[in-house]
């Protein structure tokens, strides 16, 4: 039989009269509301045992859980080493071939150094060749202008003096 929200308020009015007031809310809060009924000992265990069986499924989720990240751990584990193993071989097969570029370069430009070593020598000794024919004809073209004019003075030097003795 359910009391009604009405007759509990009687109930406390009577118990505050009686008793005093803080007896009356002790028995209030013993008292269960209109319409509900207090849980018994076997409902708690009823529902203490539903909430451990529901821990145990979840345990088993869980643990089912971990056995498959596990597995995917490994796997993706398997697959990273395998790449990493493709990447080392592909980046070893990458510096050898850097490596034989670096030496091909290397032999190359020392023989563009060389041929440009030689090219240089070359076109030195063609300027100091040509700077010293140079200056030899400068100085031939002069001493002949040297040369005829000390002749032409001798030879003018001579037709006075003749010139003059005659």
């Amino acid at each position: 039989m359910s009391v009604e929200e009405r007759r509990r308020a009687q109930l406390q009015a009577a118990a505050t009269e009686s008793w005093g007031e803080e007896a009356a809310d002790t028995l209030m809060e013993l008292v269960t509301p209109a319409g509900q009924e207090m849980a018994t000992r076997a409902d708690i265990q009823v529902v203490l045992a539903a909430l451990d069986a529901m821990d145990e499924r979840w345990d088993e989720r869980l643990a089912a859980s971990d056995e498959r990240l596990a597995a995917m751990d490994a796997k993706w584990g398997e697959r990273l080493a395998a790449m990493d193993a493709r990447w080392e071989e592909r980046l070893g097969a990458m510096g050898e071939r850097l490596a034989a570029m670096d030496e091909r370069w290397s032999e190359r430009l020392t023989a563009i150094d060389e041929a440009g070593r030689q090219r240089s020598e070359t076109l030195e000794h063609r300027i100091d060749a040509n700077l010293e024919r140079g200056i030899k004809e400068a100085i031939t073209a002069q001493t002949r202008a040297l040369v005829v004019s000390v002749l032409v003075a001798v030879v003018a030097i001579a037709g006075l003096a003749f010139g003059l003795a005659g």
